[in-house]
Protein backbone atom coordinates (compact mmCIF):
# COMPACT_ATOMS: atom_id res chain seq x y z
CA UNK A 1 0.00 0.00 0.00
CA UNK A 2 1.40 3.75 -0.94
CA UNK A 3 2.34 5.36 2.41
CA UNK A 4 -0.77 7.57 1.61
CA UNK A 5 -2.03 10.97 2.72
CA UNK A 6 -2.53 10.06 6.03
CA UNK A 7 1.54 10.55 6.81
CA UNK A 8 1.99 13.44 4.27
CA UNK A 9 2.92 16.64 6.28
CA UNK A 10 6.45 17.89 6.37
CA UNK A 11 6.63 19.59 3.31
CA UNK A 12 3.01 21.68 3.89
CA UNK A 13 3.92 25.42 3.99
CA UNK A 14 1.17 27.06 6.35
CA UNK A 15 -0.05 30.69 6.48
CA UNK A 16 -1.64 32.04 9.27
CA UNK A 17 -5.02 33.11 8.02
CA UNK A 18 -5.02 37.78 8.23
CA UNK A 19 -8.79 37.59 8.21
CA UNK A 20 -11.63 36.31 10.89
CA UNK A 21 -12.75 32.80 10.43
CA UNK A 22 -15.80 32.31 8.84
CA UNK A 23 -16.95 30.19 11.79
CA UNK A 24 -16.42 30.58 15.39
CA UNK A 25 -14.08 27.56 16.44
CA UNK A 26 -16.67 26.02 18.94
CA UNK A 27 -18.46 25.45 15.82
CA UNK A 28 -16.06 23.36 13.59
CA UNK A 29 -13.73 21.71 15.69
CA UNK A 30 -15.89 19.81 18.50
CA UNK A 31 -14.07 17.55 21.15
CA UNK A 32 -15.72 14.34 22.12
CA UNK A 33 -14.35 13.37 25.18
CA UNK A 34 -16.77 10.12 25.78
CA UNK A 35 -15.49 9.24 21.96
CA UNK A 36 -11.57 10.42 22.44
CA UNK A 37 -12.27 12.08 19.05
CA UNK A 38 -12.44 15.63 17.68
CA UNK A 39 -15.51 16.11 15.05
CA UNK A 40 -14.73 18.89 12.16
CA UNK A 41 -17.46 20.47 10.64
CA UNK A 42 -17.59 22.25 7.59
CA UNK A 43 -19.79 23.30 4.69
CA UNK A 44 -17.13 23.96 1.84
CA UNK A 45 -17.56 23.31 -2.20
CA UNK A 46 -14.24 21.67 -2.49
CA UNK A 47 -13.20 19.68 0.52
CA UNK A 48 -9.92 18.51 -1.16
CA UNK A 49 -8.38 22.02 -0.70
CA UNK A 50 -8.61 21.23 3.31
CA UNK A 51 -6.33 19.43 5.93
CA UNK A 52 -6.49 19.10 9.15
CA UNK A 53 -4.17 18.74 11.56
CA UNK A 54 -4.08 17.36 14.95
CA UNK A 55 -0.65 17.71 17.38
CA UNK A 56 0.15 16.55 20.89
CA UNK A 57 3.81 17.83 21.94
CA UNK A 58 5.92 16.77 18.98
CA UNK A 59 3.68 14.24 18.26
CA UNK A 60 1.16 15.45 15.00
CA UNK A 61 -1.18 13.68 12.34
CA UNK A 62 -2.37 15.26 9.05
CA UNK A 63 -5.73 14.08 7.95
CA UNK A 64 -7.67 15.19 5.01
CA UNK A 65 -11.12 15.86 5.01
CA UNK A 66 -13.85 14.40 3.04
CA UNK A 67 -17.23 15.80 3.91
CA UNK A 68 -19.47 17.86 5.97
CA UNK A 69 -18.66 16.46 9.16
CA UNK A 70 -15.68 13.95 9.80
CA UNK A 71 -14.39 12.40 13.10
CA UNK A 72 -10.37 12.12 14.00
CA UNK A 73 -9.02 10.17 16.44
CA UNK A 74 -7.23 11.51 19.68
CA UNK A 75 -4.95 8.50 19.43
CA UNK A 76 -1.59 10.17 21.38
CA UNK A 77 -2.93 9.78 24.80
CA UNK A 78 -3.91 11.86 27.39
CA UNK A 79 -2.84 15.38 27.80
CA UNK A 80 -2.88 18.57 26.01
CA UNK A 81 -3.77 18.66 22.32
CA UNK A 82 -4.13 21.67 19.18
CA UNK A 83 -6.18 20.51 16.10
CA UNK A 84 -6.04 22.91 13.35
CA UNK A 85 -7.98 23.40 10.30
CA UNK A 86 -6.08 24.39 7.02
CA UNK A 87 -7.05 25.85 4.09
CA UNK A 88 -5.17 25.31 0.15
CA UNK A 89 -3.99 29.19 -0.51
CA UNK A 90 -1.57 27.61 -3.61
CA UNK A 91 0.56 24.79 -4.41
CA UNK A 92 1.59 23.56 -1.27
CA UNK A 93 0.69 26.63 0.81
CA UNK A 94 -2.00 26.46 3.58
CA UNK A 95 -3.86 29.05 5.90
CA UNK A 96 -5.09 28.28 8.98
CA UNK A 97 -8.97 28.37 9.02
CA UNK A 98 -9.49 27.52 12.58
CA UNK A 99 -7.79 25.81 15.67
CA UNK A 100 -8.40 24.64 18.56
CA UNK A 101 -6.60 24.00 22.08
CA UNK A 102 -7.91 21.32 24.50
CA UNK A 103 -6.71 18.62 27.11
CA UNK A 104 -7.90 14.99 27.30
CA UNK A 105 -8.78 13.05 29.82
CA UNK A 106 -10.17 9.75 29.22
CA UNK A 107 -9.69 5.98 29.21
CA UNK A 108 -7.23 5.05 26.66
CA UNK A 109 -8.49 2.38 25.07
CA UNK A 110 -11.69 4.61 24.31
CA UNK A 111 -10.48 5.93 21.23
CA UNK A 112 -9.78 2.53 19.61
CA UNK A 113 -13.77 1.17 20.23
CA UNK A 114 -14.92 4.49 18.70
CA UNK A 115 -15.88 5.63 15.11
CA UNK A 116 -13.47 7.74 13.07
CA UNK A 117 -12.78 8.83 9.64
CA UNK A 118 -10.81 5.51 8.56
CA UNK A 119 -12.92 3.14 10.94
CA UNK A 120 -16.39 3.80 10.59
CA UNK A 121 -18.83 2.01 12.08
CA UNK A 122 -22.65 2.38 14.08
CA UNK A 123 -25.51 0.24 15.34
CA UNK A 124 -27.12 -0.05 12.05
CA UNK A 125 -24.33 -0.67 9.92
CA UNK A 126 -23.83 -3.87 8.03
CA UNK A 127 -20.29 -4.12 9.42
CA UNK A 128 -21.55 -4.41 13.05
CA UNK A 129 -24.62 -6.43 12.53
CA UNK A 130 -22.42 -9.16 10.38
CA UNK A 131 -20.13 -8.88 13.73
CA UNK A 132 -22.75 -9.48 15.85
CA UNK A 133 -24.51 -12.73 14.34
CA UNK A 134 -20.71 -14.50 13.84
CA UNK A 135 -19.90 -13.99 17.93
CA UNK A 136 -24.00 -14.13 19.12
CA UNK A 137 -22.95 -17.30 20.84
CA UNK A 138 -19.83 -16.43 22.05
CA UNK A 139 -18.59 -15.17 25.47
CA UNK A 140 -14.88 -14.92 25.43
CA UNK A 141 -13.29 -11.79 23.43
CA UNK A 142 -10.34 -14.20 22.13
CA UNK A 143 -12.97 -16.23 20.42
CA UNK A 144 -14.97 -13.20 19.06
CA UNK A 145 -11.89 -12.15 17.59
CA UNK A 146 -11.14 -15.19 15.96
CA UNK A 147 -14.55 -15.80 14.27
CA UNK A 148 -14.25 -12.12 13.04
CA UNK A 149 -10.87 -12.83 11.55
CA UNK A 150 -11.66 -16.03 9.93
CA UNK A 151 -14.47 -14.42 8.42
CA UNK A 152 -12.77 -11.14 6.77
CA UNK A 153 -9.68 -14.12 5.81
CA UNK A 154 -12.06 -16.44 4.09
CA UNK A 155 -14.50 -13.93 2.30
CA UNK A 156 -12.29 -10.59 1.55
CA UNK A 157 -9.69 -10.98 -1.59
CA UNK A 158 -6.82 -9.06 -2.75
CA UNK A 159 -7.55 -6.32 -5.18
CA UNK A 160 -4.30 -5.57 -7.13
CA UNK A 161 -5.95 -3.39 -9.75
CA UNK A 162 -6.58 -1.36 -7.11
CA UNK A 163 -3.51 -1.23 -5.56
CA UNK A 164 -2.04 -0.02 -8.57
CA UNK A 165 -4.34 2.77 -9.32
CA UNK A 166 -5.21 3.84 -5.82
CA UNK A 167 -5.49 7.93 -4.93
CA UNK A 168 -3.32 9.89 -2.34
CA UNK A 169 -6.89 10.90 -0.89
CA UNK A 170 -8.27 7.06 -1.13
CA UNK A 171 -9.52 6.84 2.86
CA UNK A 172 -11.26 3.28 3.28
CA UNK A 173 -14.62 2.52 3.97
CA UNK A 174 -15.68 -1.20 5.68
CA UNK A 175 -19.21 -0.86 4.58
CA UNK A 176 -18.35 -1.04 0.70
CA UNK A 177 -14.90 -3.51 1.73
CA UNK A 178 -17.67 -6.13 3.09
CA UNK A 179 -20.37 -4.95 0.39
CA UNK A 180 -17.61 -5.56 -2.53
CA UNK A 181 -15.40 -8.81 -1.13
CA UNK A 182 -12.37 -6.94 -1.78
CA UNK A 183 -9.52 -4.46 -1.40
CA UNK A 184 -6.88 -3.63 -0.29
CA UNK A 185 -4.89 -3.99 2.89
CA UNK A 186 -6.12 -0.39 4.42
CA UNK A 187 -9.73 -1.41 3.85
CA UNK A 188 -8.92 -5.29 5.46
CA UNK A 189 -7.49 -3.42 8.36
CA UNK A 190 -10.40 -0.74 8.42
CA UNK A 191 -13.53 -3.58 8.31
CA UNK A 192 -11.66 -5.49 10.90
CA UNK A 193 -11.32 -3.35 13.72
CA UNK A 194 -14.76 -1.57 12.81
CA UNK A 195 -16.40 -5.36 13.19
CA UNK A 196 -14.35 -5.66 16.16
CA UNK A 197 -15.39 -2.38 17.87
CA UNK A 198 -18.75 -2.96 17.02
CA UNK A 199 -18.56 -5.72 19.40
CA UNK A 200 -16.53 -3.64 22.01
CA UNK A 201 -12.95 -5.14 21.43
CA UNK A 202 -10.52 -2.54 21.58
CA UNK A 203 -8.81 -2.25 18.04
CA UNK A 204 -6.04 -0.12 16.67
CA UNK A 205 -5.90 -0.03 12.65
CA UNK A 206 -1.48 0.52 12.21
CA UNK A 207 0.00 1.82 9.20
CA UNK A 208 3.78 0.88 8.55
CA UNK A 209 6.15 -2.05 7.60
CA UNK A 210 6.43 -5.25 7.96
CA UNK A 211 8.11 -8.47 7.15
CA UNK A 212 5.56 -10.18 5.46
CA UNK A 213 5.83 -7.43 2.07
CA UNK A 214 8.14 -5.23 0.81
CA UNK A 215 5.10 -2.64 0.32
CA UNK A 216 4.37 0.09 3.12
CA UNK A 217 1.89 -2.09 4.59
CA UNK A 218 -1.84 -2.10 7.07
CA UNK A 219 -3.03 -4.33 10.19
CA UNK A 220 -4.35 -4.56 12.89
CA UNK A 221 -3.49 -4.92 16.63
CA UNK A 222 -6.27 -6.08 19.44
CA UNK A 223 -6.99 -5.85 22.63
CA UNK A 224 -6.76 -9.69 24.22
CA UNK A 225 -7.25 -10.58 27.74
CA UNK A 226 -4.95 -7.10 28.36
CA UNK A 227 -2.35 -7.69 26.02
CA UNK A 228 -2.16 -6.35 22.52
CA UNK A 229 -2.26 -9.10 19.63
CA UNK A 230 -0.83 -8.07 16.05
CA UNK A 231 -3.80 -9.62 13.53
CA UNK A 232 -2.97 -9.45 9.82
CA UNK A 233 -5.99 -10.69 8.08
CA UNK A 234 -4.43 -9.47 4.57
CA UNK A 235 -1.63 -11.78 4.69
CA UNK A 236 -3.46 -14.43 5.91
CA UNK A 237 -6.28 -14.21 3.39
CA UNK A 238 -3.35 -14.09 0.67
CA UNK A 239 -1.67 -17.73 2.77
CA UNK A 240 -5.04 -19.12 2.86
CA UNK A 241 -5.78 -18.53 -0.88
CA UNK A 242 -2.88 -20.44 -1.80
CA UNK A 243 -3.65 -23.54 1.17
CA UNK A 244 -1.17 -22.06 3.64
CA UNK A 245 -2.32 -22.61 6.83
CA UNK A 246 -2.24 -19.84 9.46
CA UNK A 247 -3.06 -18.83 13.14
CA UNK A 248 -4.31 -15.29 14.07
CA UNK A 249 -1.84 -13.75 15.88
CA UNK A 250 1.78 -12.53 14.26
CA UNK A 251 4.77 -11.89 16.12
CA UNK A 252 5.17 -8.68 17.17
CA UNK A 253 8.34 -8.16 16.15
CA UNK A 254 8.31 -8.46 12.39
CA UNK A 255 6.11 -5.74 12.39
CA UNK A 256 6.97 -2.14 13.01
CA UNK A 257 4.17 0.90 13.02
CA UNK A 258 4.37 4.47 11.63
CA UNK A 259 1.03 5.73 12.56
CA UNK A 260 -1.62 4.32 15.02
CA UNK A 261 -5.16 4.85 14.38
Amino acid sequence: MKKIVLTFVISLIFLLMVTGSVYADSEIIKVNTESSTVSINLEANNYSDFKVIVKKGSEQYTYNVFSQSDDLPLQMGNGKYTAGLYQKVEGKKYKLVSSKSFSLNANDNNVYLSSSQNVKWDSDSATTKLAHQLTENIEADKEKVIAIYDYVVENVSYDNDKARSISNRYNPEAEATLEEGKGICYDYASLTAAMLRSVNIPTKLVKGNSKVTSNYHAWNEVLIDGSWTVVDTTADAAYESKGISVIYEKNSNDYIADKVY
